[in-house]
């Protein structure tokens, strides 16, 4: 999400705005959205929807994932194939999909674990023994109360739920259901969400991606032999083509920094600045 008032990188408005994304009780949003006193900056980020960039508000799962602007991502990687014809361009496009889910389905072919190595088995593990100092009181046959200081979870099994909202969102056991899982014996793998599994990681990889063939070897129906496709009717502006991506209204740019002195603003080669003498 692009905010279209001026955020400076160090405005602790930035750090309350991140702080309230990522948050999951709704009171601890609501504690770090009235910390921002910029009217501006809160009206724009109610009339976007906080159900659209705070956890505390999303109304889906997001398994953990912030970030939905894939597009940035897929830019960044053709940064360089963009600038070639366009059947070039899709032939950049097979090939980069081609090898990643090759190496993805080896990955995966090797993997051992029950859970994903960097999204679930990793997390898992971290979180067992924070999870082994923790008391569990019985409430009924499907509910607990998890002792966690003054942020007690109240954990219920059946619906895989807590009142932390972390078991919810992420569909992966936090420390407040694994304490009750080593409370009960029970698995915490079990109650992990299927996506995190190692055979749902290789099923999303486990088609392949075939390169097109040479024109001389296609095999085209007699229908569509005879449709002439034209290019799109545009406008085409004069002068050179941008190369790189138009910053949004708001967005900071990376500062060029001297390596000499240290500020920002130039760099080695212009700089002014009296450094002075090392002894």
């Amino acid at each position: 999400m692009k905010a279209s008032f001026h955020l400076k990188q160090r405005d602790p408005i930035l750090g309350y705005f991140i702080r309230a994304a990522k948050s999951y009780r709704l009171a601890e949003f609501n504690r770090h959205f009235s910390m921002i006193n910029n009217e501006r900056g809160r009206n724009y980020l109610l009339r976007a929807g906080v159900q659209k960039w705070s956890r505390a508000h999303c109304d889906g799962r997001r398994y953990n994932v912030m970030t939905t602007n894939i597009v940035e991502s897929i830019n960044s990687v053709l940064r360089f194939a963009r600038m070639l014809p366009v059947l070039h361009l899709i032939d950049e496009i097979t090939n980069l999909l081609l090898t990643w889910f090759s190496e993805r389905r080896d990955l995966a072919m090797k993997c051992h674990s029950t859970l994903c190595p960097d999204l679930g088995e990793q997390k898992l593990r971290k979180r067992l023994d924070a999870a082994s100092r923790m008391n569990v009181v019985k409430i009924n046959d499907v509910e607990y109360n998890v002792l966690d200081g003054d942020l007690n979870g109240l954990v219920h099994l059946a619906n895989r739920s807590c009142t932390c909202r972390k078991f919810d969102l992420e569909q992966l056991p936090r420390k407040h259901a694994i304490a009750v899982c080593r409370h009960l014996n029970l698995n915490p793998y079990s109650f992990a969400s299927s996506y995190y599994t190692r055979a749902t990681w290789a099923a999303a990889y486990a088609e392949s991606i075939y390169p097109v063939q040479p024109k001389g070897t296609w095999v085209i129906p007699e229908h569509l032999n005879n449709v002439k496709i034209l290019p799109p009717v545009c406008k085409v502006m004069p002068g050179r083509r941008k190369m790189q991506r138009v910053p949004s209204k708001g967005e900071d740019s990376r500062q060029k920094k001297c390596s000499r002195c240290g500020v920002k603003g130039h760099y080695r080669n212009t700089c002014k600045q009296s450094v002075p003498l090392k002894n």
